[in-house]
């Protein structure tokens, strides 16, 4: 990435991303393979005031050396030190921010039980900004940076350079970053248009929704009473006062469905990285509002044990609706990231759902968001199931029908 978008990129992060005010602390996880946008983001954060930038750090290689060397007691193992240094900053007037990289072959000598539980511990402490996030008093976001093993495997044509260039080159692309144009502005006009549809949502009420594809997709689920559409921007019912954009890139718009109401089947449309390995041509089956079954053509094992970890991760928590048009879909490729793949089709979530997508959510607590169909768990996995013949038809209150998308696009 060119000095101009480096610094492009790093902006955006902070001014649209997290929004940081001057006087907050940005608290920053990063990968190795990120360390250059790490740098500029730091040097701009205190440009704009920042009080301080604290940096968790973690290099991929050494994490695979310990996966293969270490038992797997000690890599489910967190110290408290651990998760108490995080907490303690995000006690504070902070915002945080991941600079994610992905590393599709570099586990593929692992295995699956250490995997496991290295995706245990990284899980234990993605939950102490979880904590955060859904208390909603948390600005936040997550961004994709290039790593040469993701790079490799996206596109094995080209040469080790040129390849990394390319998946630069994409990701700069989804993230409306170039060298001619302010990105900050690009943002400002893509929420705006996000706004436009979820507001439409939001209009609606819908009592449910009934989602079929073309793989074999048929579901249906209430959503939660009160519901409300997020998308770019978007806050929902959060403690936060001033907006800031969750993930970037971002083209979906999504809400929380009913967990006791959950039944059908959902085919996946895009493989699923779990535990550092892919899962791929999988399905699962809800009744009653819990997951009772699922298939997968390799690695079932890490989707198993994902979803049947317990009855919170056995229900859904997020519906998320995104266009076809979406400028990630038509580049026409898999990219084996969650963040970037969920922005490319419509997808649903087992796990967690988001407190401030139900009206008065942020001051409920956990037993009042359950009475209430909001799932509780501790953890939160996407996985996407649209394709190109799509179609969700929303059903109101008053028994009206309508459709939402049709063809994998909206038509509302």
């Amino acid at each position: 990435m060119n000095d101009v978008r480096l610094a492009k990129y790093a902006r955006v992060l902070l001014e649209v991303g997290v929004n940081l005010q001057k006087g907050q602390i940005l608290v920053l996880q990063a990968s190795t393979d990120a360390l250059k946008l790490a740098r500029e983001v730091t040097k701009i954060a205190f440009e704009m005031g920042a009080k301080d930038v604290i940096l968790h750090l973690e290099d991929p290689e050494v994490e695979h050396l310990r996966a293969k060397n270490c038992d797997v007691e000690t890599l489910r193992d967190v110290p408290e030190w651990k998760k108490e240094s995080l907490d303690y900053y995000l006690r504070q007037d902070s915002v945080q921010m991941g600079l994610m990289c992905s590393y599709p072959t570099l586990n593929n000598d692992v295995p699956s039980e250490k995997l496991l539980a290295k995706g245990y511990s990284s899980n234990e402490v993605r939950n102490v900004v979880r904590k955060h996030i859904h208390a909603g008093t948390l600005k936040w976001t997550g961004t994709a940076c290039a790593s040469m093993d993701w790079a490799k495997t996206l596109y094995p044509e080209l040469s080790d350079e040129d390849a990394f260039l390319k998946l630069e080159d994409d990701i700069c692309k989804m993230m409306r970053v170039d060298d001619e144009t302010d990105p900050v502005e690009n943002w400002k006009q893509h929420c705006n248009e996000m706004h436009e549809v979820s507001t439409k949502l939001n209009d609606y009420n819908f009592k449910s929704l009934h989602i079929t594809s073309e793989l074999g997709t048929d579901i249906t689920m209430d959503l939660v009473k009160g519901h409300i559409w997020t998308s770019a921007a978007d806050m929902g019912d959060s403690l936060v006062s001033e907006p800031y954009v969750a993930n970037m890139p971002t083209e979906e718009i999504f809400t929380d469905p009913d967990y006791r109401s959950v039944n059908g089947i959902a085919y996946a449309s895009f493989p699923l990285m779990m535990s550092g390995k892919l899962v791929t041509d999988f399905s699962i089956t809800f009744k009653d509002g819990k997951a009772v079954d699922c298939h997968a053509s390799n690695n079932e094992e890490l989707l198993r044990d994902a979803l049947f970890k317990n009855e919170g991760t056995r229900r859904l928590g997020e519906v998320a609706l995104v266009s076809k048009k979406s400028p990630i879909k038509q580049m026409d490729r898999v990219f084996y990231n969650g963040l970037i793949d969920e922005n490319a089709a419509c997808h649903l979530a087992f796990g967690q759902s988001f407190s401030s997508n139900i009206k008065g959510g942020a001051k409920m607590s956990e037993e009042e968001l359950l009475a209430n169909g909001v799932n509780v768990a501790t953890s939160h996995n996407d996985f996407m199931i649209g394709t190109l013949d799509t179609k969700v038809v929303g059903t109101t209150y008053d028994g009206q029908e309508v459709v939402i998308m049709e063809h994998g696009d909206f038509v509302i």
